[in-house]
C-alpha cells in the first residue's frame, strides 16, 4: 500500500466536500499512474474522476494542495470536462 500524508489527501477531500457538497466520495490509489483516485457520485449526475498525482501529493503541504486545485478550478473543470476525468499533476489538469 502507497504511504500519502492523511493531511493532504484530507486537503483534497475538504475541497471536494466543498465544491461538490451532496456527492458521494469515494477513493483508490491507481498504482499505473501514481496517483490517487478520488471519485464523485450524485444519482442522476455522470461521475466525476480527479486523480492527483503522487508527485503533487509528495511536494504540495495541505494549504498550498488546496489552493493548487482552487488555481486550476478543478470543480468547474470537472463539470466541463467531457467524460468528467481529470489527472492533477505538477504542469497543471490533463483530460483522461
Amino acid at each position: 500500500m502507497v504511504r500519502v500524508a492523511k493531511d493532504r489527501l484530507d486537503a483534497v477531500r475538504r475541497y471536494l466536500h466543498q465544491v461538490f457538497p451532496d456527492w458521494a466520495l469515494a477513493e483508490s490509489w491507481d498504482d499505473d499512474r501514481e496517483a490517487q483516485n478520488f471519485l464523485l457520485k450524485k444519482p442522476r449526475e455522470p461521475l466525476h474522476l480527479l486523480k492527483v498525482s503522487r508527485s503533487v501529493l509528495d511536494q504540495f503541504g495541505p494549504r498550498k494542495l488546496a489552493g493548487l486545485l482552487e488555481g486550476h478550478q478543478v470543480a468547474n473543470a470537472l463539470r466541463r470536462a467531457d467524460k468528467h476525468r481529470l489527472l492533477l499533476t505538477q504542469r497543471g489538469l490533463d483530460k483522461l
